[in-house]
């Protein structure tokens, strides 16, 4: 005697967890919020304006924890490009806190600076410096990959 191989498939129970899933993450979604970055274009060039380009100034900052600083568009009464060594922990925050308040002493409407860290210098001290421009009132931080 033949025994019929009849069988069936139960898939509701996998519909079943599948529409728990499709509810789930459509309520986490809401919930997510999504980082973002302010990505306006801090320079430029304004030549077909005319306008002269506003002060900015360019950070280098060294993996051993050398900063440099270049000012870009100020004139030629001011020095331009510094230096400041690092100390034995890596950058001389202090030094570098002096550099900032000094230059924002001879320009007072400096506000555009862009960063620009080696590859192997740490994020924290990149957040770190940053974190030290926003307390000297220098609002338009923006950070170069390639420096």
């Amino acid at each position: 005697m033949k025994k019929e191989l009849n069988f069936e498939i139960n898939i509701l129970p996998i519909l079943d967890i599948l529409s728990v899933l499709i509810c789930f993450l459509l309520l986490t979604a809401v919930w997510i919020q999504i980082g973002s970055l302010d990505t306006k274009q801090a320079l430029g060039d304004n030549s077909i304006s005319g306008a002269k380009n506003p002060p900015s100034l360019f950070i280098g900052v060294a993996p051993n924890g050398t900063v440099r600083f270049s000012l870009r568009d100020v004139g030629t009464k001011i020095q331009t490009e510094s230096v400041i060594a690092s100390s034995k922990a890596g950058i001389n925050w202090e030094s570098l806190n002096q550099k900032i308040q000094a230059i924002r002493a001879q320009l007072p409407d400096l506000k555009t600076v862009v960063i620009r860290p080696e590859a192997k210098v740490g994020y924290g001290e990149v957040i770190r410096l940053m974190d030290q421009l926003k307390q000297n009132q220098l609002t338009d931080i923006g950070l170069s990959p390639l420096g």
